[in-house]
């Protein structure tokens, strides 16, 4: 019942954030419409399509929904018939949105003021009937590129861009490691969301490239599925593709919640992952203590499932402590609690950015403290993960990404390289 209250949640806000862009964008249309149609033969066919291309956009993306409590998804015929397009269409609306909103604002405030200023329309004539014809033309050009460039745009995007998978190698500075932990490599990955836009092919792909990074240990922080219990099986299956040297290690996220918290963690009880859940395990590497902690999702009132008294009960205050966690926001915590390495990811890095030569536009910036990359308070350190999922439509403007952290007491060692996979 309470994973069917979270999605419940998630649903309706989603909803209705979703359906609130799309009466700005149409209502932007209409306004548009009223300032450059000649006649209302052009202004109804206009309307029509508009009104179609909501109701035919909005079936493709809600049937996701429908089609995530099966295993049809897996599917790749439906993956570009019906998944993808939904997807496509979710965030064509968002960036209409975001041209239409300053839009129906400035008419709005313009519309108040005439009306508090009594004004009335000048009366027309033959000189400025014909400029207001331009007017109208270059009223039309500029609003279909507005309305049709993002379609067009985030078409692009979803064939190209969701599996060009980067590797950022940081290499960490403890200056008090224990010699039995240098060199030692953790690969961190985070927001698989096993489901409609991550098949378990593309999973194993993810694992592959991480195999090749001879990694010691594994580390996944949270949303290992979207939605539904459905998308737990592909994920299940492929963690065996895993070959790490001491083992794979989990925490829960948000959507693991919304699918089935007891369901996911309990799917990976007879695998090699180690799935902790305001848990934690030590570990002795060459005679070195190493305690994994995992902690619950960390969200808001009833959604605020960690509880790090658990999480950080009996830990050895002689080991090197690993905190994973699917908010970034608890490594504030973490360093009170003497923790070295926290593992974090769900922001996705904002999944759209502009990264350059010369610009670097990341708006997740404006919403997170710590949105993505590294971060350092004292001894205590950082990782947001950007993660290799897609949430939302089948988009990635910020390039999916596995992170390979290796520790190091050598301060010559330490910085950090990008690479492609």
């Amino acid at each position: 019942m309470n994973a069917l209250l979270l999605f419940l949640f998630f649903f309706i806000t989603l909803s209705s954030v979703f359906l609130t862009m799309q009466w700005v964008v149409y209502r932007a249309f209409r306004l548009w419409m009223a300032n450059w149609a000649v006649n209302s033969k052009d202004s109804e066919s206009y309307l029509k399509a508009a009104f179609w291309f909501l109701v035919i956009g909005n079936i493709l993306f809600y049937s996701r929904f429908v089609v995530s409590f099966t295993n049809l998804h897996s599917y790749e015929a439906i993956q570009w018939l019906l998944i993808k397009p939904g997807g496509i269409f979710f965030a064509t609306i968002f960036l209409q949105f975001l041209v239409a909103a300053p839009y129906v604002v400035v008419r709005f405030v313009r519309a108040k003021v005439d009306k508090k200023e009594h004004r009335t329309p000048k009366p027309s004539s033959t000189k400025s009937e014909t400029v207001d014809l331009s007017r109208r033309k270059f009223i039309k050009n500029a609003g279909t590129l507005a309305f049709g460039a993002p379609l067009v745009i985030n078409t692009g995007f979803a064939v190209a861009t969701h599996r060009n998978y980067v590797i950022t190698d940081q290499t960490l500075l403890y200056t008090k490691l224990p010699s039995e932990l240098e060199g030692l490599k953790i690969a961190h990955i985070s927001d698989i969301h096993s489901g409609i836009f991550m098949s378990k092919n593309q999973i194993i792909e993810i694992f592959e490239i991480i195999n090749a990074q001879n990694p010691d240990l594994v580390c996944i922080t949270g949303d290992h599925v979207d939605t539904h219990v459905s998308e737990i099986p592909n994920i299940r299956e492929a963690i065996s593709a895993l070959k790490p040297t001491y083992g794979i290690f989990g925490s829960p996220g948000n959507h693991d919640h919304y699918a089935d918290i007891d369901a996911v963690v309990g799917a990976f009880a007879d695998t090699r992952m180690n799935m902790l859940q305001n848990s934690n395990v030590e570990l002795n590497i060459d005679g070195a203590p190493v305690n994994l902690i995992g902690i619950d999702d960390a969200g808001t009132g009833a959604m605020n499932f960690a509880n790090p008294d658990k999480a950080f009960k009996g830990l050895n205050p002689e080991s090197f402590k690993i905190l994973m966690s699917h908010r970034p926001h608890l490594f504030d915590l973490a360093g009170e609690k003497d923790i070295h390495l926290t593992l974090a990811g769900h922001t996705h890095g904002g999944q759209i950015a502009i990264d350059l030569p010369g610009i670097e536009l990341y708006p997740i910036d404006w919403f997170h403290k710590y949105s993505r990359g590294h971060y350092q308070q004292g001894e205590s350190q950082l990782y947001v993960n950007v993660g290799v999922g897609l949430v939302g439509a089948p988009i990635r403007l910020v390039r999916p990404e596995i992170t390979l952290l290796t520790l190091t007491s050598n301060p010559d060692k330490a910085g950090k390289t990008v690479r492609n996979a």
